[in-house]
C-alpha cells in the first residue's frame, strides 16, 4: 500500500469521526432543548374547514378533531387540552364561526345551542309533503323570501307552445299564409297566471322555519362529503316548501312546462282568483282606465 493511499485513508477515517462528533453534539443541544420546551396535548381541526353552525357531536363523531402536542408559549388562549374537555366542550354545542383547518381548537369557539334542531321531517304537518325549487334573485323576489314567509307562483306556460312550433315549421307542410296563421295563434295561446297561492315556507337554503314556540329560525351545516369544500353561503334562491301531494305535482309540471315567477305575500293574505293574463287581455284593464 502506498504512502498516498495510506494518507488518504487516515484524513477519511478522521472526517467521519468528526461529522459523527457533531451529530452527536448537536443531538444533545437539541435533546436539551426539548428537555427545557414546555410540550402540552391540545386538539386540531382536521378534514378541512368546521363550518359555522357545525354540531360539536358531529365532529367527535368523526374524528375531525385531532390530539396534537405544542409548546405553550405558541397556544391561544383556552386551548383545549385533554379528551374529557374536548368531549364536554363540544357535547350539545356548536361552532361559533368557521373554523380553519388545522386550528388549535379552544374552548370559545363553541357556543351553546338556542334552539332545539330538530328533523325537517317532523316539521310537516300531516297530509303535507316537502318540495325544494330554485330561482334566481330577480324571480324569487331578490332573496327576501325567509322561512315562516308565503308565497305565490306565477307560470308563464311557453315550453310546450314551442315546442309544437317548432315541430310544425320543421314540417316544412305550411304555407306562408298557414304558418303567420299558426304564429299568432301560439302568440295567443301564451298565457301567464298564478298557478298556486299561499304556499308556507319551510326552509331557505339551509335555514328552516322556527317552531310556533321559538321565534328564531334555526340554521342547519350540511357536512361536506370526504374531500368537499364546505357551503360558505346560505342559497337564497333554494326554497322549500311545505305542499300537499297535489300542489306537489303542479309545481313539477309548472317548472317543466314554463317560466316560473314568485311573489312574496304578507302574513294576512287571501288568495284571488284570477283568470290570467294573456296578448288578448293584456290591455284591457289599461283600456278600461283610459275611458
Amino acid at each position: 500500500m502506498g504512502r498516498r493511499t495510506l494518507v488518504l485513508i487516515v484524513a477519511l477515517l478522521l472526517a467521519g469521526i468528526a461529522a459523527f462528533a457533531v451529530w452527536q453534539f448537536l443531538s444533545n443541544v437539541e435533546e436539551e432543548k426539548e428537555a427545557e420546551l414546555d410540550l402540552v396535548v391540545v386538539y386540531r381541526a382536521s378534514g378541512g374547514t368546521i363550518a359555522e353552525g357545525t354540531e360539536g357531536s358531529l365532529v367527535l363523531s368523526q374524528e375531525r378533531a385531532i390530539e396534537s402536542e405544542e409548546e405553550t408559549r405558541f397556544l391561544p388562549d383556552n386551548a383545549i387540552g385533554s379528551l374529557e374537555e374536548l368531549t364536554a366542550t363540544l357535547t350539545g354545542r356548536v361552532a361559533a364561526g368557521p373554523i380553519s383547518n388545522n386550528s388549535v381548537l379552544t374552548t370559545d369557539q363553541w357556543v351553546e345551542l338556542t334552539a332545539e334542531i330538530k328533523p325537517l321531517a317532523e316539521r310537516i304537518p300531516e297530509g303535507k309533503q316537502a318540495i325544494t325549487i330554485g330561482v334566481d334573485n330577480i324571480q324569487g323576489v331578490n332573496g327576501f323570501i325567509e322561512p315562516g314567509d308565503r308565497i305565490n307562483i306565477i307560470v308563464t306556460l311557453t315550453a310546450a307552445i314551442e315546442q309544437i312550433a317548432e315541430d310544425v315549421i320543421a314540417s316544412d307542410t305550411l304555407t306562408e299564409e298557414e304558418l303567420q296563421t299558426l304564429e299568432e295563434e301560439l302568440e295567443e295561446g301564451i298565457i301567464s297566471r298564478f298557478v298556486m297561492q299561499g304556499l308556507p315556507v319551510l326552509a331557505v337554503g339551509g335555514e328552516i322555519r322556527a317552531e310556533e314556540e321559538v321565534d328564531e329560525i334555526v340554521t342547519v351545516t350540511t357536512v361536506a362529503a370526504e374531500g368537499a369544500e364546505p357551503e360558505q353561503q346560505q342559497q337564497t334562491g333554494v326554497l322549500t316548501l311545505e305542499v300537499t301531494p297535489e300542489e306537489a305535482e303542479r309545481i313539477v309540471y309548472t317548472f317543466s312546462a314554463g317560466t316560473v315567477w314568485l311573489t312574496l305575500v304578507p302574513e294576512d293574505f287571501v288568495p284571488v282568483p284570477t283568470d290570467g293574463i294573456t296578448r288578448e287581455n293584456l290591455f284591457e284593464a289599461a283600456d278600461e282606465l283610459g275611458q
